[in-house]
């Protein structure tokens, strides 16, 4: 499993050094500029006036220029969890659906390695893949945030950022699920994974607006996403639990039908 890892690490250090470089700029253009707004902070948001409540909704908090609320709504909520949903369900997608589609996965289990040490290897690189880019993005916002004197504990930043990366691998999880599983959901993986993110943002952001949705929504990860009380100092339990519950499944069923289905 070892030179399988180092392999899958080798051969995407490119696309490694284009995303961090990416998330560096972005992240770092984000918290700097909360120095042009810190001053007018509380004149912003009474101009916001009664409209806060209802775009609150749709980027995680009502108060949107503190330093809480801005890196919450401006990063956390949507722009950093977009990215690296992206980046998870892209990524998992390549580590069985391009080398499928390629016909070189045969030659692969050619070799003298079984399917289980396989998927484990090529699950475990995707997630080194995500916590290195996870981590270079966590050393970007703190830095940036003690150079602009955010005045948020430098720990809970990097659990909010962490807490972000494994938010959005919990739908690269999918994907490598739906890719494994048979050869019926490999074909529709990254489209179901990707609908599930938006329409689990979408559905939960209005249910605090239409009350039929608002039981829909606790079925969906977005509901327990909540990287407001993460910088508060607050981990909710319901978050750890269902992000929890998505990789276990999705590690078992990835197993179990990988072993037995055909290869493509």
């Amino acid at each position: 499993m070892i030179p399988m890892l180092r392999w899958e690490l080798l051969r995407r250090r490119f696309m490694m050094l284009g995303w961090s470089l990416g998330l560096i700029a972005m992240v770092a253009l984000t918290v700097l500029s909360y120095g042009a707004v810190r001053d007018q902070s509380a004149e912003l948001n009474k101009a916001l006036g009664e409209m806060s409540s209802e775009v609150g909704a749709f980027v995680g908090t009502s108060d949107m220029f503190s330093p809480v609320g801005y890196m919450n709504s401006q990063l956390y909520f949507i722009t950093l969890p977009i990215l690296f949903i992206i980046l998870a369900v892209t990524l998992a997608n390549s580590l069985l659906g391009k080398e499928e589609n390629g016909g070189t996965l045969e030659t692969v289990l050619a070799r003298p390695i079984s399917r289980t040490r396989l998927i484990a290897a090529k699950a475990l690189g995707g997630i080194t893949v995500m916590l290195i880019i996870t981590a270079v993005t966590a050393a970007t916002v703190i830095a940036c945030a003690l150079g602009t004197d955010l005045g948020i504990a430098t720990e809970r930043l990097l659990l909010a950022t962490f807490a972000t990366g494994i938010f959005s691998a919990a739908f690269g999880a999918i994907t490598f699920m739906l890719l494994a599983a048979n050869t019926f959901t490999r074909k529709m993986a990254v489209v179901v994974a990707l609908v599930f993110s938006l329409g689990s943002y979408l559905i939960t952001s209005l249910s605090s607006m239409v009350d039929w949705l608002e039981w829909p929504s606790k079925l969906l990860p977005y509901h327990y996403y909540d990287t407001g009380a993460i910088l508060e100092g607050h981990v909710p339990l319901g978050f750890v639990l269902y992000t929890l519950g998505i990789f276990v499944v999705a590690a078992i069923v990835s197993v179990i039908g990988f072993r037995r289905r055909d290869i493509a």
